[in-house]
């Protein structure tokens, strides 16, 4: 489909080729020149809407789901909070064990008691499965009584544990066996680790006269995590990790055993600190880490181990992003009714005008039914109305004035025009033409002799040039007057005119002389022109002047050139001069001659 009729209203349309009417329609709509007011009510009513619900909708979604982040990370850390106290609170129910096993009646005289002392032993690793070995030392150091009898008579003065236990009750850092390594069962293929716990014992007198210490394995430990990690699980997978003053794994799972950790929340909670961070461990991921120390008891020092909760962060933020997609279906429904009732307000805001704007375009089509509608609407609509009907009125009055004028006018114009284009010919010619002989002037004959020698010289052919002069015409203007002069130079530039070829100019280039342009031709060529022309005066016999017969003859000077196209702008002069001094050389010789100019 062309563009034509209403589309060729705007060149833009064109580039709407090959594309529907409909579409092509609706995108003329919506260009900012073609909206109607009901069309920007609406989009400026709809931008409102969406930047309003959309920042609201933005604030709202960023404090939720800072809240929510802060909330995860916070149940994290009290995960890890729980765990830490749990460790701790064990460690201090096994601390209070020895602490009254060595009150009891009996302890400080081990010897004399040994049955009851390894059945008592016997029972607490029954009910706590978790003690490796209790026993019972000397002052020195030598164990007198022990659970199974494991390292009796052996003595462990040099063991931390006994060491401190002499002075106050005390929990030693997880360890390697050293001599129960080869007397205990160990499972799996890791190291037996053992925690101490000791407390000394005293005579009547308070004096110290042995210790009594327990060996607690470290699966007490891990069955604690489990404990904690298995009801978790079920409904939010995390990972457990323990690590230790150097923030080495000591408990966790078996892979991460014994590497040191290197990461934000080891750093922060070797600092003490307690809290969440979203950080990237060693294998890569990205996890949301809750940390807290242990911080021990009045009764004794923390050991300065850490627990670490991870939860992968895709998981851990899973809430967040259903709360933002929450958030933004709730924000795209809202904008929707904004949008909806922004629809209905801009098509009542704008029906009094697209009405009244409708009119307008039937009455500038000319439908001889268009009129405006009824006034109606609100305040300014009814005004607009009233003032247009009142002002189409006096335009319809004046435009019937004008176009009376505007015709008169016209017709004038065109009169006008034809006069000044006639005119402007007349000059033409005038300004080409000799006003006594009727032939082209000096002024033309120059113009066509530039244009022909450089056409010439591209196309490589010759052009030539005949330059004649009445012989003794002074004498015919002094003996018989100018009248009589002016009558024999129009009658041999008629004879002159009758033997040019029609593609050569002849032209009054002087008083009494005459040049004629030959085109392509040769100095042969135009030798024979020459000659033709000289021969054509001096045949048609004297020239009637009044009364008398003057005798006119012309001598005639000849030249040729082959201009290259080096040599176009000098060519003209060069031909100029090479014709007249052909013609002053005839003149010489006698006069009604032809003499060629040499090559």
């Amino acid at each position: 489909m062309p563009c034509s009729g209403q589309w060729r209203r705007r060149r833009a349309d064109c580039k709407f080729r090959g594309v529907p009417l409909d579409l092509r329609a609706l995108a003329d709509r919506l260009r900012p020149r073609s909206a109607g007011l009901r069309l920007w009510l609406g989009l400026s009513y709809g931008v409102l809407a969406v930047v309003l619900v959309g920042a609201l909708s933005l604030l709202v979604e960023r404090a939720a789901t800072q809240k929510l982040r802060e909330d995860i990370g916070l149940r994290l850390a009290g995960t890890s909070r729980s765990l830490a106290d749990r460790m701790d609170e064990g460690l201090y129910e096994r601390l209070n064990d020895m602490r009254a096993l060595s009150l009891l009646p009996g302890l400080d005289e081990p010897m004399a008691n040994q049955s009851l002392l390894r059945d008592l032993f016997g029972m607490m690793q029954l009910n706590y499965p978790d003690y490796a070995w209790i026993g019972v030392t000397d002052a020195e150091g030598r164990v007198q009584i022990a659970s199974r009898g494991m390292l009796e008579g052996i003595s462990v003065a040099q063991r931390p544990w006994f060491q401190a236990g002499r002075k106050e009750p005390y929990v030693g850092d997880i360890h390697e066996a050293v001599l129960l390594a080869k007397l205990l069962p160990v499972q799996g293929d890791e190291p037996l680790r053992l925690i101490d716990v000791a407390a000394p014992i005293h005579d009547d007198h308070g004096v110290v006269i042995g210790v009594l210490g327990a060996h607690l394995s470290w699966q007490w430990a891990e069955t604690m995590r489990q404990g904690l990690l298995q009801p978790l699980m079920l409904t939010d997978p995390v990972e457990i990790f323990v690590v230790n003053r150097q923030g080495e794994v000591v408990l966790g799972p078996k892979s991460w055993r014994g590497q040191r950790l290197d990461i934000p929340s080891v750093q922060q909670v070797l600092r003490g600190e307690s809290a969440a961070v979203l950080e990237t461990w060693p294998d890569g991921g990205e996890y949301l880490t809750g940390f807290a120390p242990t911080i021990g008891r009045e009764t004794f020092h923390s050991l300065g181990w850490a627990v670490l909760v991870r939860k992968d962060a895709g998981l851990a933020f899973q809430p967040v992003a259903e709360l933002r997609r929450q958030i933004w279906l709730a924000a795209a429904a809202l904008t929707l009714s904004f949008l909806l009732v922004a629809t209905v307000m801009a098509r009542l805001i704008g029906a009094p005008l697209r009405a009244l704007a409708g009119a307008a375009r039937r009455i500038q089509a000319g439908e001889p039914d268009a009129r405006f509608p009824r006034e109606r609407g609100y305040r300014e609509a009814r005004q607009l109305t009233a003032a247009l009907r009142s002002l189409v009125e006096d335009l319809t009055q004046h435009q019937d004035e004008l176009t009376a004028l505007t015709q008169q006018l016209e017709q004038r114009v065109r009169d006008r025009t034809l006069e000044l284009r006639e005119a402007n010919a007349q000059l033409e010619v005038l300004a080409m033409t000799d006003a006594l002989t009727g032939l082209a002037n000096r002024r033309h004959f120059g113009d066509q002799l530039a244009r022909e020698v450089t056409r010439c010289a591209e196309a490589g052919k010759p052009i030539a040039l005949v330059t004649l002069d009445i012989d003794h015409f002074k004498a015919i203007n002094d003996q018989y007057g100018h009248p009589a002069g002016d009558t024999v130079l129009r009658r041999v530039a008629m004879l002159l005119e009758e033997q040019v070829r029609g593609g050569d100019l002849l032209a009054r280039v002087g008083g009494e002389e005459f040049a004629v342009l030959a085109v392509e031709a040769a100095l042969s060529e135009a030798s024979q022109l020459g000659e033709r022309l000289r021969a054509c005066i001096e045949n048609a016999g004297p020239i009637s002047v009044g009364r008398a017969a003057v005798p006119v003859t012309v001598s005639v000077g000849v030249a040729a050139l082959w201009a290259r196209q080096g040599e176009i702008l000098k060519a003209p002069e060069r031909l100029l001069a090479a014709a007249d001094d052909a013609l002053y050389r005839a003149k010489r010789n006698g006069r009604n001659r032809v003499e060629v100019a040499a090559q």
